[in-house]
């Protein structure tokens, strides 16, 4: 991927692509240490953090989207650098859901009273 400068954009493409790549991980890790340290409000980081990441690849385009004349339309590859954002969104949501889930579960049997016979 080489950068244009006769159409700029706001990042070049390889520097957004692995910018977003490494937030959309960073994020959500993030927002677990950060909702473990509250004590009020514990969704907020984590409502954060899957709302980065569902919008990443929006945030992804308008960074890579290069500055057009009004009557230019762009070429049919223009979209491909979205593609491993768009796959790799339901994966970390997934996972992220999984941990969140399981960290949940531990939390509640830790803090459930054990019966002993």
């Amino acid at each position: 991927m080489e950068y244009d400068p006769h159409y700029p954009t706001i990042l070049p493409e390889f520097i957004a692509l692995s910018f977003v790549f490494v937030l959309n991980i960073l994020i959500p890790v993030s927002a677990i240490f950060a909702a473990r340290r509250l004590k009020r409000r514990r969704w907020l980081p984590h409502t954060i953090a899957f709302l980065w990441v569902f919008f990443s690849p929006l945030t992804l385009a308008i960074l890579t989207t290069p500055t057009m004349a009004p009557d230019e339309v762009g070429g049919p590859g223009d979209g491909f650098i979205v593609l491993p954002i768009l796959w790799e969104t339901p994966l970390v949501l997934v996972v992220y859901a999984i941990v969140l889930l399981g960290l949940r579960a531990k939390r509640q049997n830790v803090s459930a009273p054990h019966l002993s016979s």
